[in-house]
């Protein structure tokens, strides 16, 4: 699983190492670089139609990006300094700063983002794929005080939202015709079947 050989010493050294553009990196805590393998298309779908509707209720479009933003967050879990939300809405004030690196991240000191999302891979409760999303990532993203996380599940047919209360999470769960409530986008008008499915 491991990509290269070297061990970066720093997150920075990462960022700027030239891994070509075919892989989808991430980073571990002991500095070795693993290459997952590529979305299943139908996570892919989900996301795209998320990003679609989001881009009709946000001021800017470009705003609004589908996995090519990293975030450096703390190791938990699987030991990974970096994240790749399938889905990221960037404050404007990240614009400048995310697209003068040559790998788009949101590093340590800078502003969270206003939201990101993940669509789950299957797997049980006690699976890794499980766990990252619904427990390590959930850390990483409270943490950085991103006010809202979705948990989109299509194997479990629910979307967990998860919105920032304080310092912690909050979470509500919704299923088949209800309706997704966010306070992040109040106008956001699909329900959990419709998002799931992958059309408005």
């Amino acid at each position: 699983m491991a990509y290269t050989t070297i061990r970066y010493k720093t997150y920075t050294d990462y960022l700027d190492a030239d891994l070509g553009s075919d892989g989808n990196f991430r980073l571990l805590s002991n500095g070795e670089v693993i290459d997952l393998p590529p979305e299943d298309i139908r996570n892919i779908s989900i996301a795209e139609e998320l990003a679609f509707a989001l881009k009709q209720i946000v001021s800017s479009k470009k705003l609004v990006k589908l996995s090519s933003i990293e975030l450096q967050v703390h190791p938990v879990g699987d030991g990974r300094v970096n994240r790749k939300p399938d889905l990221i809405l960037l404050k404007p004030e990240h614009w400048t700063s995310v697209v003068a690196l040559k790998k788009g991240a949101i590093l340590f000191g800078m502003l969270p983002p206003d939201f990101v999302a993940e669509v789950v891979s299957p797997g049980n409760e006690n699976s890794d794929n499980y766990r990252r999303d619904y427990e390590w990532k959930r850390q990483q993203y409270e943490s950085w005080q991103i006010p809202e996380y979705w948990i989109i599940d299509r194997h479990r047919q629910q979307v967990t939202v998860l919105t920032l209360a304080g310092e912690q999470y909050t979470e509500r769960v919704y299923r088949e015709a209800q309706r997704i409530v966010s306070a992040v986008f109040p106008t956001f008008d699909y329900s959990a079947g419709q998002l799931l499915a992958g059309e408005d």
